[in-house]
């Protein structure tokens, strides 16, 4: 084999290791990407959500997705989606603690180090956050916080 050729077989065998790579990722996001616009096209028939900025999957009873954004009147809602049966239960924000207030709480009560992921579901039929975060010593946490009031349901700690 001469040196064109073996380069030739080298630049074909990267470039088929790319593809092969990008279709496996492609084809492991397919069913989050599915979930995602099916929620999103449910919170905008059901909800009225027209600017869907927060997609959660909580999976602690049951599964749920929920989809949080803003309606045409400009109301901030959530829209929760049992992933079983598609029932869907609606949630204006109205004096609820805004998500974001709900990760800086469990960040500091927590000593977290990074907020993995936080979720909107039903748990004993109230919505609830899940939050999922990282301590410094590398343990992980789980903590239920009532969506309306802000308090602590349950804490799972340093798994």
């Amino acid at each position: 084999m001469n040196r064109s050729t073996k380069v030739l077989l080298t630049i074909s065998l990267i470039a088929l290791a790319i593809v092969s790579a990008l279709t496996y990722l492609n084809l492991s996001f397919a069913p989050y990407s599915s979930a995602k616009s099916q929620a999103n096209n449910i919170a905008q028939e059901k909800a009225g959500i027209v600017e869907p900025d927060y997609f959660g999957n909580y999976t602690r009873e049951k599964q749920y997705y929920s989809v949080g954004g803003l309606t045409k009147g400009e109301k901030y809602r959530y829209v929760i989606i049992n992933a079983k049966s598609g029932k869907t239960e609606i949630i204006n924000k109205n004096n609820a603690p805004v998500r974001q207030t709900v990760i800086d709480g469990v960040a500091q009560r927590y000593n977290a180090k990074k907020i993995l992921h936080i979720n909107l579901g039903l748990y004993k039929n109230r919505p609830t956050w899940e939050v999922t975060f990282q301590k410094k010593n590398g343990s992980i946490g789980y903590n239920l916080i009532d969506f309306r009031s802000g308090k602590s349901i349950q804490i799972i700690n340093n798994i």
